[in-house]
């Protein structure tokens, strides 16, 4: 038996996603957002691939004197595992502060601070 669809409605879909590009440092940048239910999946490219792909999870600590406080984990999920990657990770999700937990894939040329935040301030025009 085959399913019946109604025309006049329209499925949303599950995932919503946005793309943005900007020349960052002289190196031609694309960024992907992916919105899923329980997590963001980002793609920040200047290689125009996937690159190393980290899943980011934020804990809440207990402070007593500021009350909680959100800290990163990170794990390379697939990808080299190197510091700068996790560095470059926790600077942009802090700085995003998502509801959600985070899978970011970086390629980029240039890792200085400058293009990092360039970078996150191209995904934040993704998140609005």
């Amino acid at each position: 038996m085959a399913a019946s669809t109604n025309p006049g409605t329209q499925q949303k879909s599950i995932v919503t996603t946005k793309q943005a590009a900007a020349d960052i440092a002289g190196h031609h940048t694309e960024i992907v957002v992916n919105n899923f239910k329980d997590h963001l999946f980002i793609i920040a490219t200047q290689y125009m691939k996937l690159g190393t792909v980290v899943q980011v999870t934020q804990d809440l600590i207990a402070d007593e004197v500021q009350g909680s406080c959100p800290m990163f984990s990170t794990n390379v999920l697939l990808g080299k595992d190197e510091p700068l990657t996790h560095v470059m990770a926790k600077t942009i999700v802090a700085a995003l502060n998502p509801s959600k937990d985070v899978i970011l894939s970086l390629a980029l040329k240039d890792t200085t601070p400058d293009t990092v935040h360039a970078v996150t301030d191209l995904i934040k025009t993704c998140l609005r």
